[in-house]
């Protein structure tokens, strides 16, 4: 009883300090809120003018090259990247680093290719995919999500989802393209496993009425990633990571050891000890980590959704899309899972009500093309090996290519 009276003493002191000193807290919160909301409502204006264009590709009839080509076409989207947006451009005008959707949709049993990108970038992007994919064709298309109801699930459609997230920090790469290769009989003429082989097979065998969304999310951005995976290869290395700030007393001791020649030495010859400790593992991962380094980068996110009939619903399709991206996972680098947060799984009380609110909510920020509030950096490598048009030893029977070349009209033609 003592204990009880004890507590509520202390809530009514500290409800007292409170009344008695609204004056200092208030406008601290008041400004907080105002804030937030003005930062809100600039990026809410900001994105709604934006004018943004679906583009569908369809490869060529044959792809003979590997996913190089499309690593290629990610390093000259990059182009649109020039240098960080400043913080007054971020509050006062709601800016955000421009961004694009690469998109993989099984529908009817097809495999369809789309980039979401804005219009004064379509002719970035058209140039950079005939640059290296000169027989592919690129039109302007309606976007598919339309197609179904504004908001799903429904008492037709139900729905399956998860976004994508890394196991470790991202200075850790994925398996990549050049890991699905094998010497063939002659340096020309590579052995290739193409990583999107399974997921075309498994878009082929939707029925009518089911449709796979896969969705990436990219921004290029700049080389603030690889200052972060510094830190990833010093904890590996055993190096302690230095404070950013140090004070005026520990510099002064510093630098006096220093010019005396006590520290240098030993240190340089416990680095060069931690180096020689490391296991062929770790040495291995540290090449793979700033091999990664070369590549330019893009912030991205990835989400997909598998959407059916109530009646035919197959959530072992969902294993299948979760498989095809086990492929990019390696044991001792980096792989993917679900992000528990947004998974379309709910358990304890309210459950239905959980579940359909983040059904709801993935469909909704697949629709809008949000990007996840978890976010992680690949490069063009993995991103290219997650995005390609699959090779010709995929046959995917209702893989749409192009049957036919086009060619261009002689020069000096007569017009009539």
């Amino acid at each position: 009883m003592n204990s009880f009276l004890l507590i509520l003493d202390s809530i009514k002191t500290v409800f007292s300090f409170l009344l008695f000193f609204w004056w200092i807290y208030l406008p601290v919160l008041l400004f907080i809120v105002s804030f937030s909301a003005l930062k809100i409502y600039t990026n809410l204006k900001y994105r709604l003018s934006l004018k943004w264009i679906l583009l569908e590709i369809t490869p060529p009839h044959e792809v003979r090259k590997s996913p190089k080509a499309m690593e290629q076409v990610f390093a000259g989207l990059h182009g649109v990247y020039v240098i960080p947006i400043k913080w007054h451009a971020r509050l006062f005008k709601g800016k955000v680093p421009d961004w694009y959707s690469f998109e993989m949709v099984g529908r009817g049993g097809e495999t369809h290719f789309y980039i979401r990108t804005q219009e004064k970038y379509r002719n970035v992007v058209e140039s950079q995919i005939y640059a290296q994919y000169p027989e592919s064709e690129i039109s302007e298309a309606p976007d598919y999500v339309n197609d179904l109801p504004i908001t799903l699930p429904d008492d037709k459609y139900d729905l399956w989802g998860a976004e994508m997230i890394l196991n470790k920090p991202d200075a850790f790469p994925i398996r990549t393209y050049p890991e699905f290769e094998e010497k063939g009989m002659g340096p020309d003429d590579p052995k290739r496993v193409d990583p999107l082989a399974s997921l075309s097979e498994l878009f082929s065998t939707l029925h009518a009425g089911e449709q796979i969304w896969v969705q990436i999310l990219g921004a290029p951005t700049g080389d603030g990633w690889i200052k972060k995976g510094q830190a990833e290869i010093d904890k590996i290395m055993g190096k302690s990571t230095p404070s950013l700030k140090g004070n005026f007393l520990s510099d002064v001791i510093f630098s006096i050891d220093k010019a005396i020649g006590g520290v240098s030495g030993s240190s340089s010859d416990k680095k060069e000890e931690k180096r020689a400790d490391l296991s062929p593992g770790k040495q291995e991962i540290l090449k793979a980590v700033e091999r990664s380094w070369d590549k330019l980068g893009y912030e991205t996110g990835i989400r997909f959704l598998y959407i059916g009939l109530k009646d035919d619903f197959h959530q072992a399709h969902v294993a299948g899309v979760t498989g095809a991206f086990r492929q990019f996972s390696s044991l001792n680098l980096n792989g993917f899972k679900h992000n528990k947060l947004t998974l379309t799984f709910a358990k304890g009380l309210f459950k239905k009500s959980k579940l359909y609110r983040k059904k709801v909510s993935i469909y909704q920020a697949f629709k809008e093309r949000k990007m996840p509030f978890m976010k992680y950096v690949l490069n063009t490598e993995e991103l290219a090996t997650i995005y390609h048009f699959p090779d010709v030893g995929v046959k995917s029977p209702l893989l749409p290519r192009v049957e036919a070349k086009k060619g261009e009209p002689p020069v000096g033609l007569p017009i009539m």
